[in-house]
């Protein structure tokens, strides 16, 4: 099980299709810093997002959310303190 973490923004680099690429069924998908755009903006990988969030494998950092203006139309949204759940549960990570 590993939390995937996506940091910059999906109209930026492609950090967020290659993290869907390697993805696997027990892991999750946190969107941070500049990667809480891909919870607003309609992108090729939507259906895809979509599935992880209706899995509960799907979340976005609020205050990251908070300080760039998006609104989250997909993800479930996260404080400081989910996020620290995040990694308990999930023992490894991987940033993009």
């Amino acid at each position: 099980m590993i939390l995937h973490t996506v940091k910059t923004s999906p109209l930026q680099t492609f950090a967020l299709a290659d993290c869907l690429n390697y993805l696997a069924k027990d892991d999750a998908l946190l969107l941070i810093e500049d990667g809480v755009i891909a919870s607003y903006i309609q992108l090729d990988h939507l259906p895809l997002l979509l599935t992880l969030n209706n899995e509960g494998r799907l979340w976005v950092l609020q205050e990251d959310l908070k300080a760039r203006a998006v609104v989250n139309n997909i993800a479930i949204a996260c404080n400081y303190k989910g996020f620290v759940e995040l990694t308990i549960k999930y023992k490894n990570h991987l940033a993009w």
